[in-house]
C-alpha cells in the first residue's frame, strides 16, 4: 500500500505508526481521489417544503436523478445503508439551538460516512389558515429545534402554547388541515406556499443570523484535493489527563481544531465520546500521523468523513 504525497522517511514513520492497523489505512485509500455520483438519488427527512429540502435541492441543484422524503432521521439512514439513495441530507446543527442530537447519535451507530456539507440561512415565520391572525392563536406546531429558535417571539406571546412536530413542514401541513385560526406553525415560506398557508408573522428567529449546517452521507469515503474538513468521533480511558494527551497530537502536528463537542456514552454512565472536526485532508501526511496516535490512544475510534469545507458567501 502507499502513502499518497509524503516522502520516503514519512512514510516509513506512518508504516510503523499503522502497523496493525492496515484497516484503517485501507478505508483511506479507498476514499482518495473518489468523485460524486453524477446523477445520484437522494434523500432528507421531511417532507416538501421542510429545511432539509431546500439543504437538498442546493447542495445537488438538477444534478439528482430523484429527491425523496422521508419520515424519520433514521429511515434517511436505513434507505442509504440498504442502497435506496447514494446520498443523505440530515441537518447537523444549528447556530442558535446547537448539535442535532438524534443525527449526531446515528452516525456513531452507522458504518456510513460524512462527503460533504451545506449550510442554510433559516428564516422562521408564523403561518396560520387564511384569515387568522397572531392575536387569534393559541397553539403553535414545529420542530423543538424550531421552537428553541424562536423562544423570544414565544416569551412575548405568553398566550400562545408550543407543542413539539417531526418536522416544520410536517406542522405547517397539519395546521392546514386543521382548518383552525387559532392554530399555527412555525416554517418557512415555502412551507406556506405548498399548503396555502397565510404569513402572519416574518422572521420571528431570535438570531437574526441563524443558520442550519446539513451533512452530506454517503457509504463511500469521497476524499479530493478539495477536502479540508476532517470530522472523526472517539472516546479515551476514563482516566486524568487522557483527553489532553489525545488532542495534544494535533498541536503537535500543526493541526487545527474547528470544533470539538462531547455526548455521553451509551452503557456507561458518566463517561463520554466526542466529535471534532479539524482542519486537514487524508493525503497529507502530518493528519495521518495525529490521526494514527489518536487512533492508538483512544478506547474507541471513528473516521466520519473528509469533506470540503462550506463556505458561507450570503451577504446581509
Amino acid at each position: 500500500m502507499t502513502t499518497p504525497r509524503i516522502g520516503k522517511v514519512l512514510h516509513a514513520s506512518i508504516d510503523k505508526l499503522y502497523v496493525g492497523s492496515e484497516e484503517f489505512l485501507a478505508e483511506i485509500e479507498a476514499g482518495l481521489g473518489a468523485s460524486e455520483i453524477p446523477t445520484p438519488k437522494v434523500g432528507y427527512q421531511g417532507v416538501a417544503g421542510s429545511f432539509g429540502e431546500q439543504a437538498a435541492r442546493e447542495y445537488f441543484g438538477e444534478t439528482a436523478s430523484a429527491i425523496t422524503n422521508y419520515k424519520e432521521f433514521e429511515d434517511v439512514f436505513l434507505a442509504l445503508e440498504q442502497g435506496e439513495i447514494d446520498y443523505g441530507v440530515l441537518p447537523i446543527e444549528n447556530s442558535t439551538a446547537g448539535d442535532v442530537l438524534e443525527v449526531a447519535d446515528l452516525i456513531t451507530q452507522c458504518s456510513l460516512y460524512v462527503v460533504g456539507e451545506h449550510i442554510i440561512r433559516v428564516r422562521h415565520n408564523l403561518l396560520g389558515v387564511p384569515g387568522a391572525s397572531t392575536e387569534n392563536v393559541r397553539e403553535v406546531y414545529s420542530h423543538p429545534q424550531a421552537i428553541s429558535q424562536c423562544r423570544d417571539f414565544l416569551r412575548h406571546h405568553s398566550e400562545i402554547n408550543a407543542y413539539p412536530y417531526a418536522n416544520t413542514a410536517l406542522a405547517a401541513k397539519f395546521v392546514a388541515e386543521t382548518h383552525d385560526p387559532a392554530k399555527a406553525s412555525i416554517g418557512s415560506l415555502r412551507a406556506a406556499e405548498l399548503y396555502g398557508l397565510d404569513i402572519l408573522e416574518k422572521n420571528i428567529q431570535t438570531a437574526k443570523n441563524n443558520y442550519t449546517r446539513f451533512v452530506i452521507l454517503s457509504r463511500h469515503l469521497e476524499i479530493t484535493r478539495q477536502s479540508d474538513k476532517i470530522s472523526l468521533v472517539f472516546s479515551t480511558a476514563h482516566k486524568s489527563g487522557a483527553l489532553y494527551n489525545v488532542l495534544a497530537h494535533f498541536a503537535y502536528n500543526g493541526l487545527n481544531l474547528l470544533k470539538i463537542q462531547s455526548r455521553p456514552k451509551r452503557g456507561t454512565p458518566w463517561e463520554y465520546i466526542f466529535f471534532l472536526d479539524v482542519a486537514g485532508n487524508l493525503e497529507d501526511a502530518n493528519v495521518l500521523i495525529a490521526l494514527g496516535k489518536v487512533r492508538e490512544q483512544s478506547s474507541w475510534f471513528k473516521l466520519i468523513g473528509n469533506y470540503p469545507h462550506f463556505h458561507h458567501t450570503e451577504k446581509e
